[in-house]
């Protein structure tokens, strides 16, 4: 298994009440995995894909990746997982205005601890995945929404991460680009990419191979089917 969490729990204190996000959650991630995480608004969803993230610990409980028990690592360990071993894709792009595509996209190279002399062509490698070697010098403001979220696929990507994370990753896009990014998502998977999103949208769940349902802070059910597909992503 590449991830595991043995009855994790994550409390938070609010207003003089202890707040239970996660409640003795009991999960495992394979490798190559595609996996929707769904559930209603505070259902503990998000929570779920923080403490997968590393940007939060688990209040209880016991984490492994990738073998190695993960629960109670340094924050400056827990930075390297997330710079070297995660890729993160965001509903809102989180690409830098100011930064031309193929800067966007080499971005997370220069959070590694050490110096990475092939980050060009990575990030070019990667920009080819998602099919965009052709608006490596644009602007994120001269790019569709659609072309915004590959290149930041393409980000996730460059350092060759373990698990790509993807929090509502087609909230921001038209239907045609929903079904386009989900198609290369699929086609990652298939490379061999482990991949993990949340999502509200049914549409976008029936895309992955598992899904898995929180509510109140529990996994409620957890099934595996034959995902849907779409329209094939184009330039």
């Amino acid at each position: 298994m590449l991830v595991e969490l043995q009855n994790v729990r994550k409390y938070y204190e609010m207003i003089g009440e202890t707040v239970h996000a996660l409640d003795g959650v009991d999960f495992s991630l394979a490798e190559g995995d595609f996996l929707a995480i769904v559930g209603p608004s505070g259902s503990g969803k998000s929570t779920l894909m923080h403490v997968l993230g590393f940007m939060d610990k688990p209040s209880a409980g016991r984490m492994v990746f990738d073998g190695d028990d993960v629960t109670n690592i340094s924050p400056g360990r827990r930075a390297w997982y997330r710079a070297n071993r995660l890729g993160f894709v965001f509903q809102a792009f989180n690409l830098l205005p100011r930064l031309n595509v193929m800067d966007n996209v080499m971005l997370p190279l220069s959070y590694c601890r050490h110096r990475v002399p092939d980050a060009r062509p990575r990030a070019i490698a990667a920009l080819e995945r998602v099919g965009l070697t052709h608006r490596l010098k644009h602007s994120p403001s001269q790019l569709s929404g659609g072309e915004r979220q590959r290149v930041s696929i393409a980000r996730a990507l460059v350092n060759s991460p373990r698990l790509i994370l993807a929090d509502e990753p087609t909230g921001n896009l038209d239907s045609k680009n929903v079904d386009r990014i989900l198609e290369l998502l699929t086609q990652l998977q298939k490379e061999g990419q482990t991949i993990a999103l949340v999502t509200h949208d049914a549409h976008v769940a029936s895309y992955a191979s598992r899904v898995v349902t929180v509510r109140d802070g529990k996994i409620v059910e957890d099934l595996r089917r034959k995902p849907a597909t779409g329209v094939a992503p184009t330039a």
